[in-house]
């Protein structure tokens, strides 16, 4: 029994370490580059470094790190093929994943009322964002929005997948937000997808999240040109 309370105490250390260190990747607090070191974050989370050798385990696994043997852990530079990668494969799976709920959304049924509920509240938060200037938070209620929706498909690979594919974007996004601000443009999309949803409009879905997910794929490029030193 207690070593089964100490598997569960390193795992709830492990993600939490690893929540907060994806939380500093992502709104580039931890610079793309930077190295990190197992004992300076053991010794700030006040931990051994087991949950933190799991943690930079699990940033590895989703390309936001490099581990080297004996050396620590860099940051992974940000790479253009591979957004550009990842942006195709998550408009791809998107785009069905949504087409989906809006052929079978009911209003008739809890499920969806409850859906609903929680996606609107999700587009408040982000309102709440935008007044405060908070990237970060705006970024995470992003995530929040669309994995709300593809939850709906009871599709746990798909919604895996494009977990994955948003650890490759999400840096990316908050220098966009910085640089582009496109927030209340990016909520009106929300807002709009979800109406569309509700009527059961495949094709205005799909014409929506499409436009949503190209947002800035014309401001890209000076994205990479204003932050070379981030990219590879």
């Amino acid at each position: 029994m207690k070593a089964e309370l100490i598997v569960a105490e390193r795992k709830t250390l492990e993600g939490v370490i690893y929540d907060e260190l994806r939380k500093r990747i992502i709104s580039l607090a931890y610079k793309p580059g930077e190295m990190i070191f197992e004992n300076v974050v053991a010794a700030e989370f006040e931990v051994s470094r087991t949950p933190v050798r799991q943690a930079f385990q699990r940033l590895s696994n989703d390309g936001l790190i490099q581990v080297l043997p004996q050396r620590g852990a860099r940051v992974s530079l940000l790479s253009i093929a591979k957004i550009n990668e990842t942006q195709f494969v998550r408009e791809s799976l998107e785009i069905s994943a949504f087409a989906q709920i809006a052929k079978i959304w009911d209003d008739s049924q809890d499920l969806y009322r409850k859906a609903d509920t929680e996606i609107t509240a999700i587009i408040e938060k982000q309102k709440a964002s935008v007044a405060a200037q908070d990237y970060l938070w705006f970024t995470q209620l992003d995530e929040e929005y669309h994995t709300a929706i593809i939850r709906m498909t009871g599709n746990r690979t798909l919604l895996s997948i494009v977990n994955e594919m948003r650890a490759h974007l999400n840096r990316i996004r908050y220098l966009e937000l910085q640089d582009a601000h496109h927030e209340e443009r990016a909520i009106g999309h929300h807002e709009e997808i979800l109406a569309a949803i509700r009527m059961n409009d495949v094709a205005g879905t799909v014409e929506k999240l499409t436009a949503h997910l190209k947002i800035l794929e014309a401001f890209r490029p000076r994205i990479f040109e204003n932050h070379r030193d981030m990219f590879v």
